[in-house]
């Protein structure tokens, strides 16, 4: 009888766990003249191709700012991930060493679409899914970031852990095709960037966001355990959006 008590806790642990850890990288961009974002997407998927030649374990996603102010410097964001560090390291060296000898012996050679300074890279924690099927997903989704700083004496393991636990809540509360996820900073970050982790919540369509911001007041009522076990746990600020759109994805 201990056994099979001891092995359901440990299922019932396991649940709550965040789903994966993937790396992370951002570049943020600005178009050349005379450039668009269909230009963009062209250019993202011409590397998607290289990519898939040389093996790569990538994917790469373009964000475009929704409501993200008006002070932003650049145009959109290039947002690629790998699987682990061995796939990352593999991929920055095929860029490094192959790709421009690649697109050297394409029969065309377009002028790159954007120009992108201020690369950093973070370890992306998934804490909780509720997904749908992919043919049901908008090509275009939306995504809301926020930057958080931990509590005094809250460690990241607990914020990670209370959202995949909320996470079951709002799949019982009958929330669909949504995701949450945590970054915490890796590489390129100042040393005086004032935050411990990034906040982000995406949903696979536009409609099922609308459901979720209608239903959201109503569902903090029924559980005022998640918003208050929140506020214990961080405090964020700067909250924006943008539509995010998958171009390739070579990854396992």
């Amino acid at each position: 009888m201990r056994f099979f008590t001891l092995a359901f806790l440990m299922l019932a642990l396991a649940a709550q766990a965040q789903e994966y850890e993937i790396r992370s990288e951002f570049m943020y961009c600005n178009l050349n003249d005379g450039k668009t974002m269909q230009d963009v997407i062209a250019q993202s998927a011409r590397y998607g191709e290289f990519s898939k030649k040389a093996g790569s374990k990538y994917n790469q996603i373009v964000l475009t700012p929704m409501h993200a102010g008006v002070n932003n410097s650049y145009d959109y964001v290039l947002w690629g991930n790998w699987p682990d560090g061995e796939s990352m390291y593999a991929e920055w060296g095929s860029y490094t060493n192959d790709y421009w000898a690649w697109m050297a012996e394409q029969k065309e050679a377009p002028e790159p679409a954007g120009t992108c300074s201020g690369a950093i890279a973070m370890f992306n924690s998934a804490t909780a899914h509720s997904r749908i099927p992919w043919e049901e997903r908008d090509t275009w989704q939306p995504h809301q970031w926020a930057d958080c700083t931990l509590n005094d004496g809250v460690t990241l393991q607990q914020v990670i852990d209370t959202q995949a636990r909320h996470g079951e809540l709002m799949k019982e509360a009958g929330f669909a095709g949504w995701g949450s996820h945590v970054f915490t900073p890796y590489l390129g970050f100042e040393p005086d960037w004032p935050y411990d982790y990034v906040q982000m919540n995406h949903w696979y369509t536009f409609e099922h966001r609308g459901v979720t911001a209608d239903a959201w007041q109503s569902f903090l009522d029924a559980h005022p355990e998640v918003q208050e076990e929140n506020r214990a746990l961080s405090s964020c600020q700067r909250d924006r959006s943008y539509a995010g759109r998958l171009v390739f994805n070579n990854g396992d």
